[in-house]
């Protein structure tokens, strides 16, 4: 029985040693970035090679919208700062489809590996911070995806001592079906919104606006602690008025705001009501 509990002990041991060794020779080995070490899966083994365990001197964060349209491609950042603060690295992963992330044309400080991405080599720091920008394109049908992502901060040193990482927040992305614009008129004196019809609302309504010459336009929406939940709109018109249809069937009762931007300038801002 001695023997036995001694043996049992003997290969949880080394089943552990072996794994954090694996995992550790990976990182050293291979400097062009590593995958698997996001929270994705609820695994969340992390850069163990850079410290047992993650640390909150390192800040690490995603920049991008919080909606995005059925089939839209957008731009994220993935954004670390403090630690060693010398080169880092990440890896970032998508909860939902492994073809919805992508590399930059151009980029060559990124690639993509069974379906989740990292960097080609260590970046250096500038002012304490350094990012990783990549695509997004969302998924075809409406769901809440989610974006994962770790990152070290090392010295440098070609050794893991001093080395510090951290996991992001996840990063809840609403995936949504856009409405269509229809074009009322094409006369129009200023860039403005109306107040929306119904409202208060269930689960549709109408929101018209004008456009006072050809801009970049969007309309936003927003709940009452101001994160973004959708984009309504997000199109270059010409000058005219114009109506949308947004459906918030996806979100809970409550006061939610919307905005009418013009080649990124905020027009105006009014509030609605969805009754459940």
């Amino acid at each position: 029985m001695y023997k036995k509990l001694n043996l049992a002990k003997f290969i949880v041991l080394f089943s552990v040693v072996f794994t954090v060794v694996l995992y550790t020779l990976a990182f050293v080995m291979f400097p062009t970035g590593y995958v698997g070490t996001t929270k994705k899966g609820g695994v969340a083994l992390g850069c163990i090679c850079h410290g047992s365990g993650p640390s909150t001197n390192v800040s690490v964060f995603f920049e991008g919208p919080d909606s995005v349209a059925a089939g839209q491609t957008v731009i994220f950042r993935i954004k670390m700062a403090h630690g060693p603060a010398v080169k880092g690295g990440f890896n970032v992963a998508s909860a939902s489809d492994t073809a919805s992330l992508r590399v930059l044309n151009g980029d060559m400080t990124v690639r993509k590996q069974d379906g989740e991405l990292t960097h080609t080599q260590p970046k250096s720091f500038v002012n304490d911070t350094v990012f990783w920008s990549f695509s997004y394109t969302a998924p075809l049908i409406p769901l809440m995806d989610t974006l994962f992502a770790t990152a070290n901060s090392t010295n440098n040193d070609l050794s893991s001592d001093g080395d510090q990482w951290n996991w992001s927040e996840n990063r809840n992305v609403r995936v949504y079906i856009p409405i269509g614009i229809i074009n009322i008129s094409t006369v129009a004196n200023d860039f403005s919104i109306s107040q929306n019809y119904p409202n208060p609302f269930n689960p549709a309504t109408q929101i018209k606006f004008t456009v006072a010459k050809t801009a970049d336009i969007q309309i936003k929406i927003y709940d009452i602690l101001g994160n973004e939940t959708a984009v309504i709109v997000n199109e270059n018109l010409r000058q005219g008025e114009y109506k949308s249809e947004y459906n918030a069937s996806g979100l809970s009762s409550g006061i939610y705001f919307y905005s009418l931007y013009a080649d990124g300038i905020k027009i105006s801002t009014k509030k609605m009501l969805l009754v459940k």
